[in-house]
């Protein structure tokens, strides 16, 4: 449309339609709900798994998560508190939210990371987190994903594989301020509050549901 916001618009169509396959063409878009038609569009999902160094293997079948709906809204978060990550997924049109349980078996250690705001807003929105094992370095920044009509909380869960403990721990949050933390033990739930030197501690959950560390 050259002219969205004309409702009187007219547009002819540029070419001869498939309708066979489902082509439609009105010449204003306004009419296309008065006359009963859809732009949704059914296709599958699909589901890959990062495998590190920027390979990723398609498990869309094996995830049951390839329903074939006009999906649109995805919200990532440990749903069931087993400390891996789920999938919450809205169609368009209606019918069920899809719960979708993270069922891959515990392959590594991990850290649960929860950001308190002082200065900052107080779920941390913004915040890096650097974490380094070895050689190894992962960067995570604090932004939960919007997609539509849909926001994943605010939590952060870290692979770090084989690692027992993380030798270096850095937070930056949104005003530029920084902390360290050095040695943090894996498989644990630790909450970092703006400008405190300490951490508070719990046990992370592992995905068997139970309690570790």
């Amino acid at each position: 449309m050259t002219q969205p916001q004309n409702r009187f618009a007219i547009i002819p169509a540029r070419g001869e339609l498939d309708t066979e396959a489902g082509e439609f063409w009105y010449e204003n878009p306004f009419m296309i709900t008065a006359a009963g038609e859809n732009l949704s569009a059914y296709e599958r999902n699909r589901t890959f798994i990062n495998l590190g160094e920027l390979r990723f293997i398609d498990a869309s079948f094996a995830s049951g998560a390839d329903i074939d709906s006009d999906s649109r809204s995805v919200v990532t978060g440990d749903f069931n508190r087993d400390g891996a990550i789920d999938l919450l997924v809205a169609s368009a049109g209606g019918g069920p939210l899809r719960l979708f349980l993270n069922r891959i078996p515990d392959a590594g250690n991990r850290i649960q990371v929860t950001l308190v705001g002082t200065q900052s807003n107080r779920a941390g929105i913004g915040a890096r987190v650097e974490i380094r094992t070895g050689d190894r370095r992962i960067i995570r920044d604090l932004f939960p994903v919007n997609s539509f009509m849909g926001q994943s909380p605010p939590e952060m869960i870290i692979g770090i594989g084989q690692a027992d403990s993380i030798d270096y721990l850095n937070v930056r949050w949104p005003d530029g301020s920084t902390q360290e933390f050095r040695d943090v033990s894996a498989n644990q739930h630790i909450t970092i509050t703006e400008g405190q030197t300490n951490y508070a501690t719990r046990p992370a959950q592992s995905p068997t549901g139970r309690s570790s560390g």
